[in-house]
């Protein structure tokens, strides 16, 4: 099947580039002297795959979230047509590290974004040591690939997307010999510096426009915490504004991705990037008070609890309201409360902007909006700090 696999990878490169050209994409061809090797990416837009393929020529399979594989006759055609290696967010990774080794012993070349999950702040997120071990594990070359202004095209947060610059280019090459002579540690800090990418500090120092019909919308889903007020859940957008529902605290988002002060008010954070991580200090001091306890922090209505059966099936339990507790996440329907103690969750991850991922006692679930709108972000920075563990 490879070499179908081969035939379609060389017809989609071709097929594609006119589109990514139009759309302001620029990509630096390479060809890695590695016969065969191992791609690690950091991962900004819907679209990474396509962009990353046209700077390496040779096929490679890529590493893909598993919700892309319960999409019926849709996902039948991804499986024929790219076989990608499925990857389970909120669950044990040890299945996709089998799964990639093997291709790799095969001969084949992989491609995993290595933060797993799209920015939310425009910084390369969390990369696990374990990426490092897998590296050392492979036996074979290593090439690191990064994309810039993805971020602003295609923010993880945003309904809209915008048009504007990109590009894309090979930060380094390992070979398999100097990979054997450096340490588990060593290569993981090579993975970091080599695809941390900070949008804002790329946009500083170029100031493109990134235009959009309605650049604030969505951003709740990033930016749940008022800095003006302390209140939680209180923002909301609308076309270009941003503001708290609360207090009526105002800012505008313009086309270059920053914010910009209303009506004389303050501006707390001029960029996403800031507010965010001030967002997680907020989120630490505050929770603090509660560990131990099991008092009701904050809700959503209109959520949807689904049990998700061999990676490919899910079967609806509830819906009703979400609710996280100091000790638990609990989905409440009229008759009946289904709950998940915070110690029970082992993973737990996002998909897109707002579907939660976890697994809980031997269970893989998943929590989506279904009649209302919902934060994920905060809950998933709060199951984890509340037990003790950083979110990054």
């Amino acid at each position: 099947m490879s070499r179908f696999h081969k035939a379609f990878y060389g017809f989609m490169r071709t097929a594609i580039k006119p589109y990514f050209k139009l759309t302001g994409y620029k990509w630096e061809r390479y060809n890695p002297k590695s016969p065969n090797y191992l791609v690690l990416t950091n991962h900004n837009t819907n679209w990474d795959f396509f962009l990353f393929g046209l700077i390496l020529k040779k096929q490679m399979y890529f590493v893909a979230s598993e919700h892309i594989f319960r999409k019926g006759f849709t996902s039948f055609i991804i499986r024929t047509l790219a076989d990608p290696i499925p990857r389970k967010k909120g669950s044990d990774s040890d299945l996709t590290v089998k799964k990639i080794l093997d291709r790799l012993a095969e001969g084949e070349n992989v491609c995993m974004m290595a933060d797993g999950n799209r920015s939310f702040s425009g910084e390369t997120g969390f990369i696990s040591p374990k990426t490092a071990q897998l590296v050392k594990d492979s036996g074979v070359g290593l090439v690191t690939l990064a994309l810039h202004g993805g971020y602003f095209i295609n923010p993880r947060w945003s309904k809209h997307q915008r048009k504007g610059p990109s590009w894309g280019r090979a930060v380094n090459e390992y070979t398999a010999e100097q990979l054997a002579d450096m340490s588990v540690d060593e290569i993981y800090e090579c993975i970091k510096r080599d695809l941390y990418v900070n949008a804002y500090d790329d946009q500083r120092a170029k100031m493109y426009k990134y235009k959009c019909e309605k650049p604030a919308e969505g951003l709740e889903s990033a930016l749940f915490y008022c800095p003006d007020c302390g209140g939680l859940s209180t923002m909301e957008s609308c076309g270009d504004r941003f503001y708290c529902k609360s207090c009526g605290y105002t800012l505008r988002f313009n086309d270059f991705g920053f914010f910009e002060a209303c009506d004389g008010g303050r501006l707390h954070y001029d960029a996403v990037d800031a507010w965010y991580h001030a967002e997680l200090d907020y989120m630490r001091s505050w929770l603090e008070k509660y560990k131990g306890g099991s008092e009701e922090l904050f809700s959503d209505e209109g959520l949807r609890l689904s049990l998700i059966r061999a990676g490919v099936s899910s079967e609806c339990i509830a819906e009703g309201r979400l609710v996280m507790f100091a000790d638990r996440l609990e989905l409440q329907t009229e008759n009946e409360a289904f709950s998940f103690r915070l110690e029970d969750i082992q993973k737990i991850s996002i998909a897109l902007t707002d579907t939660m991922l976890f697994t809980a006692n031997g269970n893989y679930y998943e929590i989506k909006p279904h009649s209302g709108s919902c934060c994920a972000l905060k809950y998933l920075i709060a199951s984890r700090l509340l037990i003790g563990k950083e979110y990054y």
